[in-house]
């Protein structure tokens, strides 16, 4: 299905693409805003439009995200979800929720006001929705590694909290991790949804992983040759294309960010595993060079993903990649290889706690840290609380031996049985 505000599944702005320049890019750590403007695609009001958020046209994404600080590069569509790669990471807008993950000096909050009055225009309407009626509401982030440079409220993480405190009800925040470093991690949220300890039948979840010091030989797989400008935007039989998107979908498939969720390998004992005794400067090998043995899986697991990449120039790298499959979802990547703020983040909301998922959270952690090798890691895990979601927490917190195969030493692990019938599970990891 393609959201009724496009006419197909597809939209490249080429002429932007081709001449953004990245040049004066820095800041790697994103924001995260995510908001439930419903329980459910199902239980959208007979009194808004059936297709919800997705109704909302183009131009209004446009609208919002210039007060956001970032520009719509491309966009595609699925049967649950229209997915933008933006000049500033990404957006995911499903029929009753909305993902904003912006990095960079990107003013996130400075959109809320403008965000609810399209939202009663072309959702509900012009029949009011106040942000204190939102189910739920979640905004997190990384400690910023320049603080300094940020604008507005997002100096200073007790300030976004005044502001989202205005507009929704039963907020709550966290400071997770050792505050005494530079590397911890902010939770906000809120939302009518927290009134209540149960757990909703959303089988909501979101694993994240945010890396730091990226392995240098890494990172330089992120660095580009191109320049912007018009030699990057090139017509072909009448069609434009840049080289920002092909240069992306390269990478992507080198790197083979394009099979995270491959599964049809598997180890084949866990002695073959590379110990950390074998070097002091102990490196995670890609997945490939691993010994495996074929499984064979039949189609009905095979997943199959639309992707859509774009590769930054001087350098850098974001993707998106959405299926249909399993309810619909995504997987996200963002990279910043400069050397001395090297940060790299992907997240996905997979249904690692569906009987039919054929991949493990611990399986796709280590698949996505071989691509990177970073120095230093953490993972976060957020769902609701169904009987079925502690398949991954479980397995999740219980990995830290087989990370120390590959030479990560945990350095946190916190467990937040938290408000609205959510648990957190936190882990942070450093390099031997």
């Amino acid at each position: 299905m393609v959201a009724p505000a496009y006419a197909e599944p597809t939209y490249v702005d080429h002429e932007l693409s081709a001449n953004l320049d990245s040049t004066f890019a820095f800041e790697g750590p994103e924001k995260l805003l995510e908001i439930w403007f419903f329980q459910s695609e199902n239980d959208i009001p007979s009194h808004c439009d059936s297709e919800g958020l997705r109704a909302i046209p183009l131009k209004k994404w446009q609208e919002i995200l210039d007060l956001v600080s970032c520009k719509i590069l491309s966009m595609k569509s699925s049967d649950y979800m229209d997915a933008y790669l933006l000049s500033e990471s990404s957006l995911f807008v499903f029929p009753h929720k909305m993902i904003l993950k912006t990095c960079g000096t990107t003013t996130t909050l400075a959109c809320l006001d403008t965000l609810f009055a399209t939202v009663e225009k072309y959702v509900t309407k012009n029949g009011s929705f106040a942000s204190k009626n939102v189910e739920k509401i979640f905004y997190s982030r990384r400690s910023f590694m320049f603080p300094e440079k940020q604008k507005h409220v997002h100096r200073d993480w007790k300030s976004e909290v005044s502001l989202l405190n205005k507009h929704f009800d039963h907020g709550k925040s966290y400071v997770v991790g050792d505050f005494t470093s530079d590397d911890h991690w902010y939770l906000y949220s809120g939302g009518t949804n927290c009134e209540s300890d149960e757990a909703s039948a959303s089988k909501d979840i979101t694993f994240e992983v945010l890396m730091t010091k990226l392995d240098p030989l890494k990172a330089n797989e992120f660095v580009t040759s191109r320049k912007p400008g018009s030699e990057s935007l090139v017509e072909e039989s009448d069609e434009y294309h840049d080289l920002g998107h092909d240069f992306g979908m390269e990478t992507m498939r080198d790197t083979e960010l394009d099979s995270i969720f491959e599964s049809r390998r598997r180890l084949l004992s866990e002695s073959h595993l590379p110990s950390p005794s074998l070097s002091d400067s102990m490196e995670l090998e890609s997945v490939d060079d691993s010994p495996f043995e074929e499984v064979e899986k039949d189609s009905f697991n095979r997943l199959e993903f639309v992707h859509d990449a774009f590769s930054f120039s001087p350098c850098g790298f974001s993707s998106n990649s959405i299926s249909s499959q399993l309810g619909g979802y995504y997987y996200t990547l963002h990279i910043t290889p400069e050397s001395g703020w090297s940060y790299a983040s992907f997240e996905t909301n997979y249904p690692f706690n569906d009987a039919t998922a054929n991949t493990t959270v611990v399986e796709v952690l280590i698949k996505v840290l071989s691509v990177f090798s970073p120095g230093r890691f953490s993972a976060t895990l957020i769902a609701d609380q169904t009987s079925e979601a502690s398949k991954p927490f479980e397995s999740l917190s219980s990995c830290c031996a087989e990370l120390m195969k590959f030479g990560y030493k945990k350095q946190d692990k916190i467990f937040y049985d938290m408000r609205g019938g959510y648990k957190l599970l936190y882990l942070n990891y450093q390099k031997c």
